[in-house]
């Protein structure tokens, strides 16, 4: 750690030449991403912590990491030995992020580099400074041996596959901005607008076009800016840049723009111009949240072939295990290798987590090559993973059971299956958000003072990110304020889990996609369709654990689940398929 001690030292004597006392570091890029490619793994660099969320504040004398719930044991590991302190996000006594630059930065001068912060954190975590530099990455000045920023080739999703031309959806996305425009006391009625979008998933989705910029995110670099008769797309090659907005020779009354997924040094732009901002959602995330019909039928048969590929990783591994040597690293392999038989394979929808006994209590664990553990005929495998098909994204965990378990490994092996299942059975009233049946799922487990410290579920993009909202699945309500109301079309994943430090890990995660339940002269009633085929090891599968309801939900689910992926395996398959589907 005597290296990142240097960087952190690098940092502040940077800090102290630019008159710098608090300096802020995000794990973001210039378009808010959530998952970052390397050239923008600024943390990583500095801290060494690896994880997809993080955030550092470097003062005069100490350096501070923030880590979710999904990263407390990770970062705990990957900081031993540092000089920067562990801020376990999420827990009771430890402050939000904002919160806590905020009061560090209290009279004082602030700094940060205001392309890859959000204009609204940025604008939050500034208003107690005495002063504020926005132009320097301090990390990029050290970071002598940078990646560069790739760029792929694009392409265009077919109407077949998307179901609405780019013109239709961007007709649409008009309408919501004028509607801005005349709803909000600031703007010019009826003014010129200039509407800038920066966040790649919207854009991808938008424009109808895919590419490779970031790992397993099919999307572009890209910006866009849209106004009353003409839209623009900047792309590599096409005016993509960092300050791709000053080189329009367009003047508006209002620019529109989303300040939680708009860069501060844009903001700013904009706002020393002396336009009229107007804060706003950007309607493209609502709309490609609610799928339609077309992107239904695709995503649904993607998930099909899709759990037919991990059902045959399923047969091999628990055939295998303790036979042949295999490792973490080696059954990823060999699950992408299955994935990529699919001829509509394009890539992994992230970087698949498998986990081996005690390394699955880490949420997000990710083997490294050299060190990766043996898997034996014992102990639990837990492998989270989902692919790319020009068809539709997916993502899907399952625990696999590879010897005997103790009393404690099932009871919560049990449980996660029974939470899982309990959501998915779930009914409610339209206007419910993720917070409202976030206890279908829990309350099996806080019924045994249990609890996993992560959401149960987030959206999930059709051929786009893996992690998309407005909704989510969640108890708690955060800094960022509730998620959206549930709407038919909104796909989801399922996934809650027990993690069990320096013992095991258990997490079951399927997608499910809303649709009406019923009408009734109380109201619209909503429920979850199950869009994921694969069994629950019921190797791991303790029946006193489960209620009557419990094991009648557990047997149709595999009964769905085999009457569905059945003519999706080969017939040597089927036999072994219908004994892990079997009812108990």
């Amino acid at each position: 750690m005597s290296e990142v001690n240097e960087r952190i030292k690098q940092i502040r004597q940077l800090m102290a030449s630019a008159g710098i006392d608090v300096y802020y570091i995000p794990m973001s890029d210039c378009h808010n991403s959530e998952y970052v490619a390397a050239h923008f793994r600024c943390i990583s660099f500095l801290t060494g912590f690896t994880g997809s969320a993080g955030h550092v504040i470097i003062t005069k004398d100490q350096a501070w990491l923030f880590a979710d719930g999904r990263y407390y044991i990770q970062a705990a590991n990957q900081l031993e030995g540092s000089e920067i302190i562990l801020m376990k996000w999420g827990q009771p006594d430890v402050p939000e992020p904002s919160a806590f630059v905020t009061d560090m930065a209290a009279g004082k001068v602030l700094g940060f580099d205001g392309s890859v912060v959000n204009a609204a954190f940025a604008r939050k975590i500034s208003r107690k400074a005495a002063g504020v530099i926005y132009n320097r990455d301090l990390v990029g000045e050290i970071w002598t041996d940078r990646p560069a920023q790739e760029f792929s080739e694009i392409w265009e999703v077919p109407l077949d596959v998307c179901g609405e031309k780019s013109e239709d959806k961007l007709k649409r996305i008009r309408v919501e901005l004028e509607k801005a425009i005349e709803e909000d006391p600031k703007g010019v009625l009826n003014g010129s607008y200039g509407y800038f979008l920066n966040s790649l998933d919207d854009i991808a989705w938008t424009f109808n076009i895919r590419a490779n910029d970031v790992p397993c995110n099919p999307v572009a670099y890209a910006f866009a800016l849209i106004s009353g008769g003409i839209s623009h797309l900047y792309t590599n090659g096409k005016g993509y840049g960092r300050e791709w907005y000053k080189n329009e020779d367009v003047t508006f009354d209002n620019v529109l723009m989303d300040t939680s997924r708009i860069s501060y040094d844009t903001y700013r732009y904009f706002a020393d111009q002396g336009c009229s901002i107007i804060d706003i959602k950007n309607p493209s995330t609502l709309m490609k949240a609610k799928k339609n019909e077309t992107e239904k039928a695709c995503l649904k048969e993607a998930l099909k072939r899709d759990s037919a590929a991990v059902i045959k990783f399923m047969h091999w591994l628990k055939t295998n295990a303790g036979k042949i040597p295999m490792d973490e690293i080696s059954v990823d392999e060999y699950l992408t290798g299955l994935r990529k038989q699919d001829d509509k394979f394009l890539d992994r929808s992230f970087g698949t987590i498998a986990a081996y006994k005690e390394n699955a209590a880490m949420m997000h664990y990710a083997a490294v090559p050299g060190k990766a553990s043996e898997i034996k005929a014992e102990g639990m495998l837990l492998v989270d993973s989902g692919g790319q098909y020009q068809d539709g994204t997916t993502d899907i965990t399952r625990t696999f059971v590879l010897g005997e378990l103790t009393d404690e490994e099932k009871k919560a092996f049990t449980l996660t299956a029974a939470s899982m299942l309990r959501l998915l059975d779930a009914k409610f009233i339209k206007g419910c958000r993720g917070e409202n049946v976030d206890y279908s799922a829990r309350q099996v487990m806080w019924k045994e003072g249990m609890d996993y410290k992560c959401g149960t579920g987030h959206g999930v993009g059709h051929i786009l990110n893996v992690h998309e909202g407005p909704h989510n699945i969640k108890w708690e309500i955060k800094e960022s304020g509730p998620s959206a109301p549930f709407e038919e079309g909104m796909v989801v994943t399922n996934e809650p889990g027990v993690y069990r430090e320096g013992k095991y890990g258990i997490r079951t995660e399927n997608e499910m996609i809303v649709v009406p339940y019923m009408e009734t002269e109380d109201g619209t009633f909503l429920q979850f369709e199950n869009l994921t085929f694969i069994p629950i090891d019921l190797d791991g599968i303790d029946k006193q654990y489960l209620t009557e309801e419990d094991v009648k939900l557990l047997n149709a689910y595999h009964k769905l689940v085999y009457d569905t992926i059945e003519s999706y395996v080969d017939e040597d398959l089927k036999d072994w398929l219908k004994e892990y589907t079997r009812e108990i």
